[in-house]
């Protein structure tokens, strides 16, 4: 059975992933991150109320020890400085994993 993860967006990503413009969200390879599978479902809740939800199928998962090395492979993810979102302590703790989505 394929699961449902819950993910928090920002507008402007949560914009570009529902209409498909954005294919590939990058996340630290933590607990949560772990536990997908190609198959599964990510539910994403646009911040700060969570009203707006939708949900896409994950088509392939690349992990990464880095985002710098996650970069070589997926240049466009380079426009967010991630490092207002996660500390380079818990990237190297957990590494980089780039959600591939339908």
């Amino acid at each position: 059975m394929n699961n449902v993860i819950n993910m928090r967006l920002h507008p402007e990503p949560f914009a570009r992933i529902k209409s498909g413009e954005k294919k590939v969200e990058c996340r630290l390879y933590d607990e949560k991150r772990r536990k997908l599978k190609v198959g599964d479902c990510i539910k994403f809740l646009l911040r700060p109320d969570f009203t707006e939800v939708f949900e896409k199928k994950v088509i392939a998962l690349y992990t990464f020890p880095t985002f710098e090395a996650m970069y070589e492979k997926f240049p466009e993810e380079h426009i967010n400085n991630v490092y207002q979102y996660y500390t380079p302590a818990e990237e190297q703790k957990y590494g980089v994993v780039a959600i591939e989505l339908e």
